[in-house]
């Protein structure tokens, strides 16, 4: 019996196959979408997290509070004293600032971090071509700079733009102040995973150079990265930098500074891209429904098509259990069919988009079979009143249906 539903089911749609392929349209969408999100936004997910776990794994990130005094800043002799604790392999400044970088009649917004030389290997900076600047270039404060490669390719359509200047215009304390920088590097933005276009610029720059020129020299390194070589060293080499500049800025007691760990950022980053994965997947799976209403629409119609055929098969002696199973099935399959579509359609998209955005598609199976099982239960579910409607149909009034 099963199989003779299965064959019913196959000839009704075969001998419809535009309205049933119009019909199975909004299940291929559906699932073609819902894969295309989970995939390409696992992927960047997973790619995000594999950069930031490999850098909060061994950074450390201490900052002033906002009951620190200006005597608080961090100076080079604190620095120096953090470098020479046990354990740490790297100590780097950070001022940050933005503004505006130029060329041409190009021009767009970003962030401007005064930086040490050692930040590119405590935060994992990869580079495109030519180079980050050098100790020489830190100390001489050099007007030398790194910018990204999405803004190396939306200025000069390469990224192999070192030796050229731009300008660079900062609004440190509500200052407008301007320079030229030469570009010594492009470096990879780790913000391009997800996002391209409209995307804010990211500028290194000498700290040194930075504090003289739009800081006016002042001391105003509110925060310094470590580097530890063992992850297991973390918490400790925090407590001894801690207690190291307290002691020389004589703050014990006034919470002048705070420690933030790296890896309660990628565990927030993890939860905040999680949620947003959710939602739009959820919002994608909206059209599954809007699919399974056009199902449950043609299998009406279907039965209103078939009501002399249905009351010819009641009359032979068919059970109103037999023409139920026969119409829930044919809506199974034609949910089936365009789940099976949709997913070819979202596995091939997901390597496109992903393509796009750089980043590798990352396939779950367990979410694969649970999006088409939901996909069938979609089919069967809003084929339930159509295929009652006909399993109700008196053989006498079926018969008499023209």
């Amino acid at each position: 019996m099963i199989r003779e539903n299965l064959k019913m089911a196959v000839e009704s749609i075969k001998s419809n196959r535009m309205r049933s392929f119009l019909t199975m349209l909004g299940i291929i969408i559906g699932i073609m979408a819902v894969i295309i999100i989970l995939s390409a936004g696992t992927g960047a997910k997973n790619s995000m997290m594999a950069y930031a776990e490999e850098i909060g794994s061994t950074t450390i990130n201490i900052m002033t509070t906002g009951h620190a005094e200006f005597t608080d800043y961090f100076t080079d002799e604190d620095l120096t004293a953090m470098g020479e604790l046990p354990g740490v392999t790297a100590v780097t400044p950070l001022v940050n600032s933005y503004g505006t970088v130029v060329y041409g009649r190009n021009d767009n917004w970003g962030y401007i971090y005064g930086c040490a030389p050692g930040f590119r290997s405590i935060q994992g900076i990869k580079m495109v071509s030519g180079r980050f600047f050098n100790e020489d270039e830190y100390n001489a404060e050099r007007k030398v700079v790194v910018i990204d490669d999405v803004t190396a390719n939306r200025f000069f359509g390469s990224t192999n733009v070192v030796g050229l200047e731009v300008d660079i215009y900062s609004y440190a304390r509500d200052n407008t102040i301007s320079t030229k920088a030469k570009i010594v590097g492009v470096c990879k933005n780790p913000n391009a995973n997800i996002f391209y276009e409209g995307m804010n610029s990211i500028m290194y720059m000498p700290c040194t150079l930075v504090n003289r020129l739009f800081y006016e020299g002042d001391m105003t390194i509110s925060d310094v990265y470590i580097k530890v070589a063992d992850p297991a060293d973390k918490a400790s080499v925090s407590a001894a930098a801690i207690s190291a500049v307290e002691a020389r800025h004589n703050a014990r007691g006034r919470d002048a500074y705070t420690l933030y760990d790296m890896q309660q950022q990628v565990d927030e980053m993890n939860t905040i891209i999680g949620m947003i994965q959710t939602f739009v997947a959820a919002v994608a799976a909206i059209s599954l429904l809007v699919g399974g209403i056009g199902v449950m629409n043609i299998m009406l119609v279907s039965v209103s098509e078939r009501t002399r055929e249905i009351g010819i098969r009641k009359a032979l002696g068919a059970k109103t259990g037999v023409i139920l199973q026969q119409f829930l099935t044919e809506a199974a399959i034609l949910s089936l069919c365009g789940g099976m579509i949709g997913l070819g359609l979202g596995y091939l998209g997901s390597f496109g988009i992903c393509a796009l955005v750089g980043v590798e598609p990352a396939f779950d199976l367990g979410t694969i079979l649970m999006t088409m099982a939901f996909s069938a239960g979609v089919g069967i579910f809003f084929g339930i009143y159509p295929a009652r409607k006909a399993a109700k149909l008196s053989p006498i009034e079926a018969l008499r249906h023209e």
